[in-house]
């Protein structure tokens, strides 16, 4: 009977030390090894709940400390790790942005587009009175406007998409993930100054939801608009087809630049 327990024990042992050397293995940045996607799960399912306990107008603009502090010690780590990853080996070419903090925030109204609402977006204050203006004669030229979609995203919203999308639509794959979700700090929606917008048409038509693509969005009238007089208002559209970032094409995607 002892040395049966003495062999359960090491087998235990044995089994244990095998997972923990699975937790700390380098990502494989095609695919995640199993121990590290539960470990990926468990971190989006956790972030999930902690928005939920934040107020819907709020999430957006989550600090990064205050999401991460519901992981315990592991999930922490395996967070840093993922983070620390130049995301340039992953296929992402562009800079690092910003992870400051914006000082003059205003807080966009959620507007019904389709059968959906866009909920409260925030923008600074200087893009968002461009964005007005850029409606305003959009809306004079074509008898329609595009809406805020997504505005500004703080690092910790960031981290909570590159987890959620990594554990679900990516399937565990980095590389997958990183076309289409950047790192915090990477995202032009986190940059406090030419800060990024995500448009959708009255619609709610934006090339990404409901099994859309890109093609549904340059169909619209108002992106042919856009191309032709968007940068009269310091907007650019920041990821074109073939793009040098390794970004996926996004015609719903543009950056506020004072040029």
């Amino acid at each position: 009977m002892k040395k049966i327990m003495v062999v359960i024990i090491s087998i235990f042992i044995a089994l244990l030390a095998y997972l923990v050397l699975l937790f700390i293995e380098k990502p494989d940045y095609i695919h995640l090894n199993f121990v590290q996607r539960i470990v990926t799960s468990e971190i989006a399912a956790k972030f999930d709940e902690k928005l939920n306990n934040i107020p819907k107008d709020r999430r957006t603009i989550v600090d990064y400390d205050t999401l991460i502090d519901c992981l315990n010690f592991y999930e922490k780590n395996f967070v840093r790790r993922i983070f620390s990853i130049n995301p340039k080996e992953l296929g992402f070419k562009g800079p690092l942005y910003s992870v400051a903090k914006p000082y003059d925030l205003v807080e966009v109204p959620s507007v019904k587009v389709g059968y959906r609402q866009t909920g409260i977006q925030f923008c600074p204050e200087h893009s968002y009175k461009d964005y007005l203006s850029m409606a305003d004669q959009m809306q004079k030229d074509l008898g329609r406007k595009l809406y805020i979609d997504s505005g500004y995203r703080s690092p910790g919203r960031q981290a909570y998409l590159f987890f959620h999308y990594l554990a679900t639509s990516s399937k565990y794959s980095l590389i997958e993930n990183a076309k289409w979700i950047a790192m915090p700090g990477y995202s032009q929606h986190g940059d406090p100054t030419d800060n990024a917008i995500d448009f959708c048409s009255r619609d709610g038509i934006n090339g990404f939801s409901d099994n859309q693509t890109s093609a549904d969005f340059i169909r619209l009238p108002e992106y042919k608009w856009m191309l032709e007089n968007a940068g009269k208002f310091n907007f650019y559209l920041s990821y074109p087809v073939d793009n040098k970032w390794g970004v996926g094409f996004e015609p719903w995607h543009w950056h506020w630049e004072k040029k």
